[in-house]
């Protein structure tokens, strides 16, 4: 799961896979048995092995939501060291700022 959802925060699409994973939660059965039947489309693009761990993730019930908890972890980590590296860059306040901010209290 962290793999993934690292993947995901990677590409930016924290949000947008939530909200699917959120509202895929009550049918994370049917979407599995899909998973199995379908195997052989999705052989194309993944391996095997890979649907199969996927489908008996979803089979669990607290898997998605699990998940979407791991997401949005990884998000706001990418937040937090975006954030860093931006203060990082703009380096200490300069006394001008330091000073106009004096004179306005």
């Amino acid at each position: 799961m962290d793999e993934a959802a690292a993947s995901i925060v990677k590409r930016r699409l924290a949000v947008p896979a939530m909200m699917l994973l959120e509202t895929m939660t009550p049918m994370n059965m049917v979407s599995a048995s899909m998973l199995h039947v379908l195997s052989p489309v999705w052989r194309a693009a993944l391996p095997a092995s890979r649907i199969e761990d996927i489908a008996k993730l979803l089979e669990r019930r607290e898997a998605i939501p699990e998940f979407v908890k791991v997401i949005d972890a990884a998000e706001e980590a990418r937040r937090k060291d975006a954030k860093e590296r931006r203060n990082e860059r703009r380096g200490p306040r300069s006394t001008r700022d330091a000073k106009s901010e004096g004179s306005e209290n």
